[in-house]
């Protein structure tokens, strides 16, 4: 599990970089050459997640509606990374949110060893 929430950060730190470097060069990436092959090794990566749905719903400040926000946001935020038109403002937001949630999830992650 740690492996996991640990390589997702990184996704999501990688989604940040990217999203700035599409706001700095003015340019979409390529739907079907990018983002599909991008958004696909996410969903895998949150399928995994998803197996461990039950611990991280037991854990104190983690409930159904916010582990499911937190999955739709890191969908979302794939997609979104890749497209100059994307809110900075919503596109933050959202990163800042998935980044607390991971974090966490990841020191509490001892409770279901």
């Amino acid at each position: 599990m740690q492996q996991l929430i640990t390589q997702l950060l990184n996704e999501v730190q990688y989604m940040q970089d990217k999203y700035e470097l599409v706001k700095e060069s003015n340019t979409d990436y390529d739907f079907y050459t990018e983002v599909i092959p991008f958004t696909e090794n996410i969903d895998k990566s949150l399928s995994k997640l998803r197996s461990f749905e039950t611990q991280i719903l037991s854990l104190q400040y983690m409930n159904k509606r916010k582990f499911d926000l937190l999955i739709s946001n890191i969908e979302a935020l794939s997609v979104e990374c890749h497209f100059k038109r994307t809110s900075r403002k919503l596109f933050t937001e959202k990163i800042k949110a998935v980044q607390y949630d991971l974090a966490y999830i990841l020191r509490n992650e001892w409770k279901y060893d």
